[in-house]
């Protein structure tokens, strides 16, 4: 199952908010502080609302590693609503990566082709930031992950050419400051292909 938590308590209040989906909802119901979001007749997410009164979260966003803790008490919350329980993320979905092959879209002024390897396949991806390159590390989010914005990378095409994830700047992992300069974040040589970047980060709640 592929989902995402956000929590940002100066935003949206006291609510963890979980995406199954990034479909619109058509209508919900409420079971005491659970509201369950569907989308026609399937469910598409919840919102858990007054989480604090049970556990305190330190989030500003998404949670791309949400840890036991949190995870045990939305799904005691789940069941007694007979809702289905979540995994326990062992991904965040957000891979260090090696571009192998950077080079201009022929139909582009600003976009690029590449290949990445992320250490058990490689993607193509197309990427508009000026500054990626061949030889660099970078931070690929993955098909099925969720962003820090809410939006759900999918497979699709930029001007015909094939792309399967996205390369990431700072600002699109929340991590951008007001010196961080644009384009991509470039990682250090040394930063291990494959490897989950918020694992590297360290587990977040």
């Amino acid at each position: 199952m592929s989902y995402a938590l956000y929590y940002h308590y100066a935003n949206l209040g006291d609510v963890l908010v979980i995406k199954l989906s990034d479909e619109l909802g058509t209508h919900h119901k409420q079971d005491g502080n659970l509201v369950i979001i569907y989308h026609d007749d399937h469910v598409i997410g919840y919102n858990i609302f007054n989480i604090s009164q049970t556990i305190k979260i330190k989030a500003h966003g998404l949670i791309p590693l949400p840890n036991e803790a949190l995870i045990n008490v939305i799904n005691s919350i789940l069941a007694n609503a007979n809702e289905p329980k979540l995994p326990l993320l062992t991904n965040s979905g957000f891979v260090v990566g090696y571009v192998l092959e950077a080079y201009p879209h022929p139909d582009s002024s600003h976009l690029s082709i590449t290949k990445v390897d992320i250490g058990h396949e490689v993607l193509d991806i197309v990427c508009g930031a000026k500054n990626v390159a061949q030889g660099q590390k970078v931070v690929v989010a993955t098909v099925g992950t969720f962003m820090f914005d809410g939006m759900e990378i999918k497979p699709g095409k930029l001007l015909g050419v094939p792309s399967n994830g996205m390369i990431c700047s700072a600002r699109e992992l929340n991590l951008a400051t007001a010196s961080t300069p644009p384009g991509i974040l470039v990682l250090d040589e040394n930063t291990p292909v494959g490897s989950d970047f918020f694992t590297i980060e360290g587990r977040m709640i």
